[in-house]
């Protein structure tokens, strides 16, 4: 098992650096560590910790495109999908930032992802039957990696290092994938 200094001030690895289950996050602040590991919605757990509604800012909503490693995940054929960029917000200031890819043979079928607004995908997602989750991963990511570079563009944090979680939900076996980056300013750790 590797490990990473996450008080690095140079970038330490790839682009390509998530690690699966839940050794990376062991020897990690345990505040830090419940962030990442909380199975339930974030929303919710940010209206825990500053005692007033959580809220969500869209970012950004446009056409990208998957890496190879990502259309494995996703089980897409294509690399061209939507993205998504929200950040959940605890008495108006950003707490995590999110990215959801969704492929373009999930959006055929579920077009109405294209079409959530301000609205909680999380959220929307657990009123669902038979939404799946797939396992996590966990990520310590450099400043400069893109995930961390758009998380850090609209706020004052001068972070080196980022941590993130994703996951795939599948809806209908159709899969797209939420990346979560937590500020550590926002979340105390």
């Amino acid at each position: 098992m590797k490990h990473y200094d996450a008080s690095a001030t140079a970038p330490l690895l790839p682009l390509d650096l998530w690690m699966p289950g839940t050794e990376l996050v062991r020897g990690l602040p345990a505040p830090l560590a419940a962030w990442l590991t909380e199975p339930g919605l974030l929303g919710e757990r940010i209206r825990a910790a500053t005692g007033a509604p959580s809220g969500l800012r869209v970012v950004g909503e446009r056409l990208g495109f998957l890496s190879g490693e990502q259309q494995a995940l996703l089980e897409s054929g294509a690399a061209s999908c939507f993205m998504r960029q929200v950040e959940l917000l605890g008495r108006g200031r950003p707490w995590v930032f999110a990215e959801t890819l969704i492929p373009d043979h999930t959006l055929e079928h579920q077009p109405w992802l294209a079409e959530l607004g301000p609205s909680s995908l999380g959220a929307t997602l657990a009123a669902i039957a038979g939404v799946t989750r797939g396992p996590f991963e966990f990520a310590p990511l450099p400043a400069s990696h893109p995930l961390a570079a758009s998380a850090l563009e609209r706020g004052a944090s001068k972070a080196a290092v980022l941590w993130a979680r994703r996951s795939w939900f599948a809806l209908y076996g159709r899969r797209l994938l939420v990346q979560e980056v937590f500020l550590p300013e926002a979340i105390g750790c």
